[in-house]
C-alpha cells in the first residue's frame, strides 16, 4: 500500500473527491419531482399533471484547504502539491455528496391533492477540524517529503451511504384572493448501506525521514482514535447494503404565495412565494456496527504501512484497542430549507434558497451537510428554463454556476462558470436527469 494509508487512518481521503443538489434547477417551477426532495409541498397546485423521472443525478464536493485550476486538472499532469493553492488550518473542512433519484413520479389525484413516489440512493462523506498541514505533509510523496512533528487536534469524520424508498403527499390549505397556503409530508423507508466513522482526540503525529533506506522512515503518534465500520472487515467482508439494518425518515413542507398575477388562474400564478421545509428527520439503526477506540501511542515504519491489507487491520496488528462496541444508530443529514422566488414577470424570476444544518458536524457519526446561501436569477418558460445560481458555500466560499432544462433533459452545475475561470476553486458541483413531463392545460 502507499504512504497515503496513514492519511486515511487518520483524516481519510475527502479532499481529493469531488452536499447540496440541483443548484438552480430545483428553484424552477418545472422542476417537478427533483424539487420535491426539498420540500414535499411543491407536488400540489404545480404545473404538471404528472411528472415521471427516468433518471437524475447529482455530486457536490466542497473543502477549504485545496484550490484548483479545473483547466489545468483536465489538462492532466496536475501536481496537488505544486500547482493547488493551499489554505492551511487547524480546523480544515471537506464535504462530499452523491444524490441519484432512480424511477420516480408525482401525479395529481384532485386539483386539491397530490402524491409522489421515488427511489434515491445518496452518499455523505465528510470531515471536520482535520490539520492542513498533516495533510498536505502525510499525502506527499515520500521522496520529497521531510520530518515533521505536528498537532493533529480532534477530528471527526463520517461516511454514511443508503438507500431510500419515499411516498410524498400534498394538499392546499388555503386559497383565498391573493393568499394560497399548501403543505406537504414524505415518508421513506431507509435501506442501510455502508456506514463508517473516525474520531480522534488530541492527536499528534511526528514523521522520522530515513533518507538512506526511506522504508525504514517512521511514523510516531500520541492520541485515542475511535474508528467504526458497518461490515465485517476483520473476516475479510467487503462492504454491502444490508437487509438487517433499517430505519424511518421524514421530511415536511409548506409554501405560502402571494398572488396578484391572475386572479382567476390556476397553477403558480403568484408574484411573491416563500416556502420552508426541514428534510432527513430519522436515523438508521446499524445492529452489526463495531466501533472500536485505540490507544495511538506507538511508532510504525513506512515497510508496516506499505505491508497493510486494510486501515483496519493496520490499526489492530500496530495499535492497542483500549474498548469496542456493537449497535449504533446513524443520523440523516436533517437539514432547515428556505425559499424565496420573486416573480418579476411572466418569465423572468429571482430567487433566495438556504440550506441550514440542524446536525453538528462535530458530533460522532454526525450525517452532516454544510450550510449554503445560493441566488439565482432564473428564465423559465413551459418548455424551457436557464439559470445563474451564485451560492455561499460554507467550507469553500462563493461558487458561480449555470444551467438550463430543454423538455424532458436538464443539466447544469452550481460551480461550473467558476471552475472554468477561477485558479482557486474549492468546489464542484454536476448534475443531469431524463424526464418525461405531463403538463396542465395551461401555459
Amino acid at each position: 500500500m502507499k504512504r497515503t494509508l496513514l492519511l486515511f487512518c487518520f483524516f481519510g481521503s475527502f479532499f481529493y473527491a469531488r452536499s447540496q443538489s440541483y443548484f438552480g434547477f430545483r428553484d424552477d417551477n418545472y422542476a417537478g419531482i427533483q424539487s420535491a426532495l426539498f420540500n414535499p409541498s411543491v407536488i400540489v397546485d404545480s404545473k404538471y399533471r404528472a411528472d415521471v423521472t427516468i433518471f437524475s443525478a447529482s455530486a457536490t464536493g466542497q473543502n477549504d484547504l485545496y484550490g484548483f485550476n479545473f483547466a489545468e486538472v483536465l489538462d492532466g499532469n496536475y501536481d496537488i502539491h505544486e500547482d493547488a493553492s493551499k489554505t492551511i488550518k487547524t480546523n480544515n473542512r471537506g464535504n462530499v455528496n452523491f444524490d441519484i433519484l432512480g424511477p420516480s413520479f408525482m401525479m395529481n389525484i384532485t386539483p386539491e391533492h397530490s402524491i409522489a413516489l421515488f427511489t434515491r440512493f445518496r452518499s455523505v462523506t465528510g470531515m471536520v477540524d482535520v490539520n492542513g498541514q498533516l495533510i498536505d505533509e502525510v499525502s506527499k510523496n515520500l521522496d520529497v517529503s521531510n520530518s515533521f512533528l505536528i498537532k493533529g487536534g480532534n477530528p471527526n469524520g463520517v461516511s454514511n451511504t443508503w438507500a431510500e424508498i419515499g411516498a410524498s403527499y400534498a394538499t392546499i390549505f388555503l386559497d383565498e384572493e391573493d393568499h394560497f397556503i399548501k403543505g406537504g409530508l414524505t415518508v421513506k423507508y431507509l435501506m442501510a448501506g455502508v456506514n463508517g466513522y473516525i474520531s480522534g482526540n488530541d492527536l499528534s503525529v511526528a514523521f522520522n525521514k530515513n533518507n538512506a533506506n526511506p522504508s525504514l522512515s517512521e511514523y510516531y503518534s500520541t492520541g485515542t482514535l475511535k474508528t467504526a465500520a458497518s461490515y465485517d472487515y476483520q473476516n475479510g467482508n467487503d462492504p454491502k447494503f444490508s437487509g438487517a439494518s433499517a430505519g424511518v425518515g421524514l421530511d415536511l413542507g409548506f409554501t405560502y404565495e402571494y398572488r396578484t398575477n391572475c386572479h382567476t388562474c390556476i397553477g403558480n400564478r403568484y408574484k411573491l412565494k416563500a416556502a420552508a421545509s426541514i428534510t432527513d428527520i430519522g436515523k438508521i439503526n446499524y445492529k452489526n456496527i463495531t466501533e472500536n477506540t485505540y490507544n495511538l501511542a506507538g511508532r510504525v515504519t513506512q515497510a508496516d504501512i506499505d505491508n497493510a491489507e486494510s486501515i483496519f487491520e493496520f490499526f489492530d496488528k500496530h495499535y492497542t484497542k483500549v474498548s469496542s462496541r456493537t449497535g449504533v444508530k446513524a443520523n440523516l443529514p436533517t437539514a432547515l430549507h428556505t425559499n424565496f422566488d420573486w416573480n418579476i414577470d411572466s418569465k423572468f424570476y429571482l430567487n433566495l434558497s438556504t440550506d441550514i444544518s440542524l446536525v453538528n458536524a462535530k458530533t460522532i457519526n454526525g450525517t452532516a451537510l454544510p450550510n449554503s446561501v445560493t441566488f439565482t436569477p432564473r428564465y423559465e418558460t413551459r418548455q424551457f428554463s436557464f439559470y445563474v445560481p451564485v451560492t455561499y458555500m460554507e467550507y469553500s466560499g462563493t461558487q458561480v454556476g449555470t444551467g438550463f432544462r430543454a423538455g424532458p433533459l436538464f443539466v447544469g452545475s452550481g460551480s461550473l462558470i467558476s471552475n472554468l475561470f477561477s485558479n482557486t476553486s474549492k468546489a464542484c458541483n454536476l448534475y443531469a436527469g431524463l424526464k418525461l413531463p405531463l403538463f396542465r392545460n395551461y401555459n
